[in-house]
């Protein structure tokens, strides 16, 4: 069975997806020229063409099945958007490089990768080398985000020069960064050249038409809400931080500071800190196989259906990045749905929940000095077996108990 016959069986869904257009003037709100700008980003854009091949029909092909096989996914396993009491842009899990130094000799590398949340994903994508990867999360506006990434990842020509299509900025591909350049150099590459509405407007129009080209059904809030999230990376840079919707007057690290982070060892950084991890997803990515769903992990679409087209595909899960998540998951009822799905994805005696534990008035054995999380791994099939049948649990043990 093709790969297109195998969604459409377990989702029934359509051949394809339509994406909708943004809004008239969303696309370029300032109204600016922005000449100079687009032409660097077509000199990008060239000069990764002019070192490719050409595509073959069987490549061609294979890359209209990978376009039809993700816009399927998203639209076919998302469910209904969920208002969520923070705004996710960027992740406050400082320790989220905690368990880097062991993740990659731990984690069966033949299997999927599942997480949620933003950026910090990838960096533990980069770890694992999954051969595809599902971020599922409650929000709608976490997979809309994910498309402004992919785009970024699809477009920039070096790891500087993604951080300056994030932020809205200009960059010059004489002066960007080598393939040995630190995450120092990449971000001070990358925020380098000027920002101003008419940067913006140019990096946005390149985004938004990479992502008009995903089949992605949006409406006009999703374009709305893509602008307003790109706009943000704008006008905060690498100052942006994590925000709830209510503040609660705690300061949260700062992109930059996320970015640069590295593990306990100090050997192993995140997803820009080496050409390796950037290349690897930015393959990733090109091949439509990071595929952001809408969905609640104790709900009855997203993650069932996900593990049946898993089966379907005879793939298992490596890793799955549950963050703090399971916090709200805790009530009887909806735990048992969360241990059901749990149960129903495919999994090795090798596959690895990662959590990350919020200190809110007990610390965990594990916790590092000078952060609030702690970052630690599990086997899938010990939370099973230790937590599978009660009918609740608490976020501690689930943190403290079974840990590699």
């Amino acid at each position: 069975m093709t790969l297109a016959r195998t969604v459409a069986a377990w989702l029934c869904l359509s051949a394809c997806a339509t994406s909708s257009a943004p809004p008239e003037g969303l696309a370029d709100r300032s109204g600016a020229t922005a000449t100079a700008v687009d032409t660097s980003i077509a000199r990008a854009t060239a000069a990764e063409s002019a070192n490719a091949p050409a595509p073959s029909s069987s490549a061609a092909r294979a890359a209209e099945t990978d376009a039809h096989r993700f816009a399927d996914l998203v639209d076919g396993l998302s469910e209904s958007d969920t208002y969520f009491f923070s705004d996710n842009l960027v992740t406050n899990e400082t320790s989220y490089l905690q368990i880097a130094d062991d993740l990659p000799s731990k984690v069966d590398s033949t299997g999927v990768y599942v997480g949620v949340g933003p950026e910090q994903n990838f960096s533990y994508i980069a770890l694992t080398r999954p051969s595809a990867a599902y971020i599922v999360d409650i929000r709608r506006g976490n997979m809309l985000l994910h498309l402004l990434y992919r785009a970024a990842f699809e477009e920039a020509a070096s790891r500087a020069h993604f951080v300056a299509l994030l932020l809205g900025r200009a960059h010059d591909l004489a002066k960007t960064t080598d393939a040995n350049a630190k995450i120092e150099e990449v971000l001070a590459s990358g925020t380098a050249g000027d920002a101003s509405e008419a940067t913006y407007a140019a990096a946005h129009r390149a985004l938004v038409a990479r992502i008009q080209g995903y089949g992605v059904k949006l409406g006009d809030q999703d374009w709305e809400g893509i602008e307003k999230m790109h706009r943000t990376f704008f006008e905060k840079g690498l100052g942006l931080r994590f925000e709830l919707k209510e503040n609660n007057g705690r300061l949260y690290p700062t992109l930059r500071e996320i970015l640069a982070t590295k593990s306990p060892s100090g050997a192993v950084g995140g997803y820009l800190a080496t050409e390796d991890a950037f290349r690897f997803l930015q393959g990733l990515e090109r091949s439509g196989h990071v595929v952001p769903i809408v969905g609640n992990f104790a709900g009855d679409k997203a993650l069932p259906q996900l593990a049946s087209y898993l089966k379907s595909e005879g793939r298992t899960v490596g890793t799955f990045y549950v963050s703090n998540v399971e916090q709200y998951l805790l009530d009887p009822p909806i735990w048992s749905k969360w241990v059901g799905n749990v149960r129903a994805l495919p999994k090795t005696d090798k596959s690895l929940f990662i959590r990350a534990y919020l200190d809110q008035g007990k610390k965990h054995p594990r916790q590092m000095k000078g952060h609030r999380t702690a970052t630690v791994m599990s086997r899938m099939i010990d939370f099973e077996t230790a937590f599978g049948d009660k009918k609740t649990a608490t976020l501690f043990a689930l943190s403290t108990e079974k840990m590699l």
